[in-house]
């Protein structure tokens, strides 16, 4: 392929070759996502990017360094236009998506203080804990420890306030509310040491 046909593209540092077939459109892999890029002679550039939910993003930059940015709820609708950005908005937006401002990190979800000696706390049910297969009601945690159960999470499914009847089930995580020493209760009994 001549050169005049390739183009290095770099997107977070990585750099990539995008073979063009022809001057318009053009077809590229970032983070196993397919971004389609087409020249729009005498505007600027599209880009449309796929998203998880069927639908698609899609960015129009001008020449004059106007962003448009459109969403199309599906690959054969018709795009909304969402907003559009000067470029310096653009700018500081894509800052933003490019997390420069703020690093994402994992939530700590040993245990958070919440005033005084009161404590949120998730504990994960093991196969052989005592709670798997009971009832929160059969399981007495609050008469026996003295903290609630404020909720619970299974795989992608959060069961918030979850009433007497719920059943725990193994690798259910225990979203709970109580003082230190009733926390610590609720350990020594999920460890089987009442």
């Amino acid at each position: 392929m001549c050169e005049s046909a390739r183009r290095f593209v770099e997107y977070r540092g990585h750099r990539e070759v995008v073979d063009r077939v022809n001057t318009y459109s053009a077809i590229r892999t970032v983070s196993d996502m397919e971004i389609s890029e087409t020249d729009l002679p005498g505007v600027g550039k599209r880009f449309e990017l796929p998203v998880h939910d069927g639908s698609a993003l899609v960015v129009v930059v001008h020449n004059t360094g106007k962003h448009e940015i459109f969403k199309k709820k599906a690959a054969d609708a018709d795009a909304d236009r969402i907003v559009e950005l000067s470029e310096d908005e653009a700018t500081a937006l894509g800052s933003i998506l490019e997390d420069v401002h703020f690093q994402p990190s994992e939530t700590d979800m040993s245990s958070t203080m919440i005033g005084g000696d009161t404590v949120i706390e998730w504990y994960t049910l093991d196969d052989d804990s005592p709670l798997a297969g009971t009832t929160l009601e059969a399981s007495s945690i609050r008469d026996e420890t003295g903290v609630t159960v404020i909720a619970v999470e299974r795989g992608a499914d959060a069961y918030p306030s979850p009433r007497p009847a719920f059943e725990f089930e193994a690798g259910d995580t225990l979203v709970t509310i109580g003082r230190s020493d009733e926390q610590a209760a609720l350990e020594a009994h999920l460890e089987g040491g009442d």
